[in-house]
């Protein structure tokens, strides 16, 4: 499997995700678990994208420009849900770069790079990314176990344990079960990733992002 297909399977899980905010009578297995898929596979993008740029510089300011332009259509789409003062994807992946850099530049003094990065993981929290630390957390885990394939499958269900466990433990607790499983997938199914690009995109993602919330709320909107 390669990038590109992973690409296609986050961006239609993501929409699968979304569209049920917009339009709720779409809501069914596919768009209540399913896009449980989305983040984790574009957390996996975006470690690739950092092991294989070769303009580190540009990626970041990639990220950072793409970040901001998709922030007022984020936050219209979150308004449907009626909490909107939050920061897109693009800064949770972001966040998660910037641990992973500060890691690689002082990897071999733990004494200051794990503090560090637990803090950058923390402001996953304090300024209200999407997924919050758990967002931040999960680029990191998958950049420090990228090369242990089956460590990186245990770290990161032990992660998502601790993020869905105070929903596991609620009176939906089968569902969250099923949230849980569907957002732990996406470590299993990378497996099947082939190490090779695909077709070229290197874009759609970042316009697709911006351009489905704009359409699923002007739909919500219209409706």
């Amino acid at each position: 499997m390669s990038i590109f297909m992973i690409k296609i399977i986050a961006c239609v899980s993501m929409v699968l995700d979304h569209v049920k905010y917009a339009i709720p009578e779409t809501t069914c297995f596919a768009t209540k678990y399913l896009g449980r898929i989305a983040f984790p596979l574009f957390a996996f993008l975006a470690v690739e994208g950092y092991c294989h740029t070769s303009d580190l510089k540009k990626y970041y300011q990639r990220l950072i420009v793409f970040a901001l332009i998709s922030q007022v259509p984020f936050m219209l789409f979150r308004s449907l849900l009626g909490n909107w003062l939050m920061l897109n994807i693009m800064f949770t992946l972001l966040l998660g770069l910037i641990a992973i850099t500060v890691f690689d530049k002082f990897g071999k003094k733990y004494y200051f790079s794990l503090p560090l990065v637990a803090f950058i993981i923390y402001m996953g929290k304090l300024f209200c990314v999407d997924y919050g630390y758990y967002g931040v957390a999960a680029v990191f885990t998958l950049y420090v176990c990228r090369h242990q394939k089956f460590l990186r499958i245990i770290i990161f269900a032990l992660l998502n344990f601790v993020y869905y466990y105070p929903r596991l433990t609620t009176y939906y607790s089968f569902s969250n079960v099923i949230s849980y499983l569907c957002a732990t997938l996406p470590a299993v199914l990378i497996l099947a990733y082939n190490g090779k690009l695909g077709p070229k995109t290197k874009y759609i993602y970042y316009i697709f992002y911006p351009a489905h919330m704009l359409i699923l709320y002007s739909i919500s909107v219209i409706l």
